[in-house]
């Protein structure tokens, strides 16, 4: 049997390919697919360093403010409705509820552990004592003032000489002020009386917005300065009357 000869004569194009251009062998075209069956990636770039640098910079902010007003996790540093409401009280009938001025201004007073501290002492050269102070002890007036606007420039405090800046706290209110105020004079070995809302009112009202108070400012002040009397004299005094006696003398 004779086999036909193959020829090996190259294929001849026909008219689609010629207009075209292109094959039309099935094979040559399934090849190409498989060539591009995966779809083209543009390489990796690495983000800005200034996004970076941002990221950085709000965690470690994020992480500041966490550990600065966490309250260590506490719930009982919570500020409910009830956060600083008086414990005392009678039984029967649900009383009115009365803020406690201490348990108010112990908290706000964290906010001047940095510098008072926590026993009231302060800094050596740097912070002034509230501890004993005759400034702690003088007219909740000027106080008032202090606490409203702040002090500038030195001033002098169990015979050191301090020269600092104190902020104003005009932003809180009247209050909280009044509050802080009372338990700075009513902590450590202090036993002065306790500061008004009132009293703050009519300090805030008088002196609308201004600088810094200069302790020299302060002292010339005009004002009723209360007397400074011996602190255990008034703690024992105090502790011989009955609440009968506290009422009649209100």
């Amino acid at each position: 049997m004779i086999e036909p000869e193959h020829s090996h004569e190259p294929r001849s194009l026909d008219s689609y390919e010629q207009e075209n251009r292109e094959s039309t062998d099935v094979p040559e075209l399934h090849r190409a697919v498989l060539r591009e069956q995966f779809e083209p990636s543009e390489r990796e770039k690495r983000a800005p360093l200034l996004l970076l640098l941002g990221i950085i910079a709000m965690s470690m902010l994020g992480g500041w403010y966490l550990s600065a007003y966490d309250g260590n996790l506490d719930p009982h540093n919570y500020d409910g409705p009830d956060a600083f409401v008086s414990r005392s009280g009678g039984s029967g009938k649900q009383s009115p509820k009365v803020i406690d001025p201490m348990l108010l201004g112990k908290r706000i007073y964290n906010n001047c552990l940095s510098c008072h501290q926590a026993n009231g002492e302060g800094l050596s050269g740097k912070y002034p004592p509230l501890n004993q102070s005759e400034w702690v002890a003088s007219d909740d007036r000027i106080l008032a003032r202090i606490l409203l606007s702040g002090l500038s420039g030195p001033v002098e405090v169990n015979g050191k000489r301090f020269n600092g800046q104190m902020p104003g706290w005009k932003q809180l209110s009247d209050r909280d002020i009044a509050a802080v105020l009372t338990y700075v004079r009513a902590s450590w070995e202090n036993r002065f009386p306790p500061v008004a809302e009132a009293t703050i009112s009519e300090v805030r009202s008088s002196i609308g917005t201004r600088r810094a108070w200069t302790a020299e400012e302060l002292e010339s002040l005009e004002l009723p300065v209360r007397v400074m009397v011996d602190q255990n004299d008034v703690a024992t005094e105090d502790s011989g009357k009955t609440d009968r006696d506290r009422e009649v003398e209100k």
